[in-house]
């Protein structure tokens, strides 16, 4: 049994170090000046930002104020890595503990493939900033695909749907906007002569069920890229033009199937890069019909099974070695007498 005199001291020894403890635990006091970069929302492949703010735009960033004066004024250094960084001076006024969405000046400059942005501060109020450790913040993003021109976009929009496509250039003015509402299935095409420059080709589809479908082929009628239409949020391809860019092979095809209205009827929108076939086989996978598709035109085969038995038929493309499944046409009743 331990004497009262040991437990008498071990009381004072605890009592003695309780005041260090909680020192210890205590949170550190704020610094008076101390900025920090939240967020990169220009250039970012983070799917927050990447679709909706695509790198061609000017840099966005977001400032905080995490020190206990207000923030007037900062320098700014930004860049992606491999190029010269540039500079920018904020001023505004900024509480703290408040954010602040900051544009920066000149489009960024990129290089093919995957790059690295960097955003740092300065001392902010020129001041000596406390805390460096949130000063500077780096983000990855994906260069957008350099085009030659012209371009041709075409639109396929389906029945029902209503909105807006259009072409945005970022130091001027539009080179393409088209709005619908489409009481029938509906096709549009623009030739664009893009002078150099970087763009935006944006999708505002408020279709309740299908979505408007736009193709850009290059010059060389190859195809380049493929735009869905997405409800609510719109979709977004970014681009780049340069004089004599070389632009590598793009999608071998794209088909889409669209239902029409009455019993075994469809149509079939497909654009290819080589001579394929069209084919629709029933449930045993025999051809029922079948159509040729040239390359590198669009087509446009409309389908009509009306007259065939009930069961599921597979719409496919068939490319040399390759078969593709498009879609299906289901007929749930017997055909007409």
């Amino acid at each position: 049994m331990r004497s009262f005199g040991a437990v008498k001291r071990s009381l004072f020894l605890l009592c003695s170090l309780a005041p260090l403890v909680a020192v210890a635990q205590r949170a550190p006091k704020p610094a008076r000046f101390d900025a920090a970069v939240v967020a990169i929302i220009v250039p970012s492949d983070d799917p927050a930002h990447a679709e909706l703010n695509p790198a061609v735009q000017e840099p966005r960033i977001v400032l905080g104020n995490r020190g206990t004066e207000t923030l007037s004024g900062i320098s700014i250094r930004y860049g992606t890595l491999g190029f010269k960084p540039r500079m920018f001076a904020w001023t505004g006024r900024l509480a703290p503990g408040a954010t602040t969405e900051v544009q920066l000046t000149h489009l960024i400059d990129m290089a093919p493939g995957l790059n690295t942005f960097s955003v740092s501060l300065g001392d902010p109020n020129g001041r000596k900033d406390k805390n460096k450790a949130d000063n500077t913040r780096t983000a990855t993003f994906t260069a957008a695909p350099i085009l030659a021109s012209p371009l041709t976009v075409r639109m396929r929009v389906p029945a029902g749907s209503t909105g807006r496509c259009y072409v945005e250039n970022t130091r001027g003015p539009l080179p393409l906007d088209k709005t619908w509402s489409a009481a029938a299935d509906t096709v549009m095409q623009e030739r664009l002569d893009l002078s150099p420059g970087s763009y935006l080709l944006r999708v505002a589809d408020e279709g309740a069920v299908a979505h408007a479908s736009v193709r850009i082929v290059g010059p060389s009628g190859d195809l380049i890229a493929v735009v869905r239409g997405k409800e609510k949020t719109g979709s977004t391809y970014q681009f780049k033009v340069e004089y004599g860019a070389v632009v590598g092979p793009g999608p071998d095809y794209d088909a889409e199937l669209v239902r029409l209205p009455g019993r075994g009827m469809a149509l079939a929108d497909v654009f290819t890069a080589e001579n394929a076939v069209l084919v629709v086989t029933n449930s045993q996978g025999e051809p029922v019909k079948q159509w040729p598709v040239p390359e590198r035109k669009d087509t446009a085969v409309r389908i009509d099974l009306s007259e065939q038995p009930m069961g599921s038929y597979a719409v496919k493309l068939r490319m040399g070695a390759k078969e593709i499944a498009i879609g299906t046409v289901d007929l749930l009743d017997a055909p007409p007498r």
